[in-house]
């Protein structure tokens, strides 16, 4: 019993992270139709800038909002100064140029600050830990979860709900009737490159106060998200939640049972059912007919 239900607690700890790492790769992606890889150089910055931030004197949790303000500035910028000019061309150029983009980073990371891992060391209010029948779930846990769902939520409620919301679903669709309505499509992929870089700096943020900041932490869970995107369909904000719920029970488990070297099977084993049973995705076929 008390095995179960820290595999489920693992779970959801695993699930939230993902979410937020899925919703904002699946936003660049589906709406700019760019497979940032970058995106993994963006969760890398976020844990740095966290780590340091509270290296500073900030409070960790303080630290989420004003390292989500700078890559939202990062991602717009890239959007603006890079991203822009292979929109619109083969898949392969903005494949090319985000992998370029995240080499660089890593490597001066790598330069600059060496490969040591760095962890922040958590204050009184998230060093301990409830027991809920017999399974441990530390307070450090149980604050990455609740902000990465309230952080889910209002993505969620952002693109589903308000008028900007609708701007980007409809340049999605179909970019030439966007701007036949009046929408500035420019303006909107800056706006969607933003809010995704926010979201990966949200995750490396989350990570950081868990586990460790370290130069690779990026592309460790980049194809974990790549996972999540694909096994709950593209262009869905309810898919990719889905697809992280599926990938933090299947890991978690698979983690707890056999140990964490089998866990990174488990994603890649669920895509290649997944992709046989469903094409687009969970959820992606629904979103397309829309």
């Amino acid at each position: 019993m008390a095995t179960a239900l820290q595999i489920l607690l693992d779970a959801l700890l695993l699930a939230g992270i993902y979410a937020i790492g899925a919703l904002g790769f699946a936003l660049i992606w589906g709406v700019l139709n760019v497979l940032n890889i970058a995106y993994a150089a963006f969760i890398m910055l976020g844990g740095y800038l966290s780590y340091f931030l509270w290296k500073a004197g900030i409070d960790p949790l303080v630290t989420i909002p004003i390292v989500m303000s700078v890559l939202f500035a990062v991602g717009y910028a890239t959007q603006e100064l890079l991203f822009k000019y292979v929109l619109g061309g083969p898949a392969s150029l903005g494949i090319s140029l985000s992998y370029g983009l995240n080499l660089l980073l890593v490597g001066l990371v790598l330069y600059f600050l060496s490969a040591e891992y760095r962890s922040i060391n958590l204050p009184d209010y998230l060093r301990g830990y409830a027991v809920v029948f017999g399974a441990k779930l530390t307070y450090a846990r149980i604050a990455t979860f609740l902000i990465a769902l309230t952080l889910t939520a209002a993505v969620w409620v952002f693109v589903d709900r308000t008028e900007l919301g609708a701007a980007i679903r409809a340049t999605r669709l179909d970019p030439e009737a966007a701007k036949l309505v009046g929408i500035r499509i420019g303006s909107i992929f800056n706006l969607t490159a933003g809010i995704s870089g926010a979201l990966a700096g949200a995750m490396g943020a989350l990570i950081t106060l868990v586990y460790s900041a370290f130069p690779g932490m990026g592309d460790h869970y980049l194809l974990q998200i790549l996972v999540v995107t694909v096994l709950g369909g593209l262009g869905s904000l309810i898919g990719p939640l889905i697809g992280a719920l599926i990938v933090g029970f299947a890991s978690s488990a698979v983690a707890n049972v056999f140990g964490a070297t089998y866990s990174m099977l488990v994603g890649m084993a669920l895509v290649w059912v997944a992709l046989i049973l469903f094409p687009n995705g969970i959820l992606g076929r629904r979103f397309y007919e829309a």
